[in-house]
C-alpha cells in the first residue's frame, strides 16, 4: 500500500487572517464488515473501530503481530462488559487528532490564499462566504 500524504488545507477568518490545518491520514485497514480502522496511517497496535450499536471492535495489525493475543483475528466488546475501552480513551490515537494548526504569516502566501490559489497541490481553501454568494443562496432557495 503507497502510504497516503496528509490532507492540508488553509482557512480564514475573512479578515485577512490564516491558518494552515495539516491532518495525518487514516489507517486503510478494514475488517471483514468493512468497518474503517480509525486510527492514524501507518499505527502500532491493533486495528480498532466502534461499531453503531457503541461496540468496540479490533481486529489484527499486521505490521504489529504482537498487538493482539496468540490465536486471536479479531473480537469485539460491548459497552456494559468490564474490558469495554470507552471512545474518550482512545482519543489520542484518533486519527483526525493527529493535525496541526499554523497561523500563515508569509505576506506573499497571504496574496496566493486571498486570491484562491492553494500554494500546495490538492489543498483546501476554506473562507467565508461573502455577502453576494449567501444571497445567491438566499436566491436559489438553498438558505
Amino acid at each position: 500500500k503507497k502510504e497516503p500524504k496528509p490532507s492540508v488545507g488553509y482557512q480564514t477568518d475573512g479578515r485577512g487572517r490564516w491558518w494552515r490545518l495539516e491532518t495525518q491520514p487514516q489507517c486503510s485497514d478494514k475488517d471483514i464488515f468493512r468497518l474503517e480502522c480509525q486510527g492514524v496511517w501507518g499505527h502500532k497496535g491493533v486495528h480498532w473501530a466502534y461499531k453503531q450499536d457503541g461496540s468496540y471492535a479490533y481486529w489484527k495489525n499486521d505490521s504489529d503481530p504482537d498487538s493482539i493475543g496468540k490465536d486471536v483475528g479479531a473480537g469485539w466488546t460491548p459497552p456494559e462488559h468490564e474490558s469495554y475501552i470507552d471512545p474518550r480513551d482512545k482519543r489520542s490515537e484518533y486519527f483526525r487528532n493527529h493535525h496541526s494548526v499554523d497561523e500563515v504569516k508569509d505576506s506573499s502566501l497571504i496574496k496566493k490564499l486571498e486570491s484562491e490559489e492553494p500554494p500546495e497541490e490538492g489543498a483546501f481553501i476554506d473562507r467565508p462566504l461573502l455577502a453576494e454568494e449567501i444571497q445567491h443562496l438566499k436566491d436559489t432557495g438553498r438558505l
